[in-house]
Order: structure tokens, then sequence, then C-alpha cells
């Protein structure tokens, strides 16, 4: 198969490091630069974000909302979230190598858990998401919003995920 590219795998890849990225530079302030997500944060982002239920029922909560009422109201958001996590944990890693690579982000290991800091001041010229699905856009804002308030711990057990 020479020459063979599979454009899907590339899109995805490239979507999910605009997606982490920004998932991150909207953690870190709403920390005040004092937090950045764990890998294992991380991973939790995009089976909530690309899939249709979930990211319908978070894309238009109000940032007051607590996450508990969110999956209360929606229990699809949490159903087979296991799964999900491992279907897309390569291409997760993949924004992230990506986003890494372009200085996006860079890894820190200050803490126990492997995290993740929005590098720049600001995007980029040129490479700000601005073309990104408004549900996802907004998703991720309001996951990261969320996300800021728990351990990784409290995560997992808050999605069924022990």
């Amino acid at each position: 198969m020479s020459g063979y590219t599979d454009r899907s795998l590339i899109h995805n890849s490239a979507l999910a490091c605009f997606l982490l990225a920004s998932f991150t530079k909207e953690y870190q302030t709403r920390t005040s630069n004092e937090r950045h997500p764990s890998f294992e944060k991380l991973l939790l982002v995009l089976p909530l974000i690309w899939h249709g239920p979930s990211r319908r029922s978070i894309c238009n909560r109000n940032f007051g909302t607590p996450m508990h009422a969110v999956l209360a109201d929606e229990p699809r958001i949490t159903e087979r979230l296991s799964d999900r996590v491992g279907a897309h944990a390569a291409v997760s890693a993949q924004g992230l190598n990506i986003a890494c690579a372009t200085g996006l982000l860079v890894e820190r290991f200050d803490t126990e858990e492997r995290e993740f800091a929005f590098s720049p001041l600001r995007w980029p010229q040129g490479s700000s998401p601005t073309s990104i699905d408004s549900e996802m856009s907004g998703s991720v804002l309001r996951l990261a919003n969320w996300f800021k308030d728990s351990t990784t711990a409290e995560l997992f057990v808050t999605l069924g995920l022990y």
C-alpha cells in the first residue's frame, strides 16, 4: 500500500490536539494558572466530547450548573464511558503528542501525576481553533470548568470509572 494516507486519522489527531490544548488552556485560566490537568483527566475529554449525546448535554449547560446535576439529567453521559475512554485513548495520546511537538502543550512532572500545561501566552498566529464545531468548543470549556474542582480520583468515581 505505497502512498496510503489515512486522512481520518490525521484529521482526528489534529482535532484532538486542538481540543486537548483548548481544554488545558481553559483549565489553567480557571485555576489562575496554579493547577494543570493530569494525563488521566485529559483521557476523559475526547470520549465525552466525541459522544453526541454527551456533547449536546454538556455544551448547553450554564457554567454554574454542577457536573453531578448534568450527570443526573443525562445518564447517557456515563453510559459505556469506560469503553469509550479505552477506544479514544490512542487518539488522545496522539493529540497530546502533536500538541507537545508543536509547542502548544508542555509536559510537567512537578507532582505525582503527569500533567500538561498550555505553553504559549496565547494561541500562535494561524493556529487558533476557530473552526472547531461550537458544540465541541463549548463542551471543552464546560468540562474544564467542572474538572478543575475535582482530583482525578474524584472524577473517576463521579463518572463511574473506578
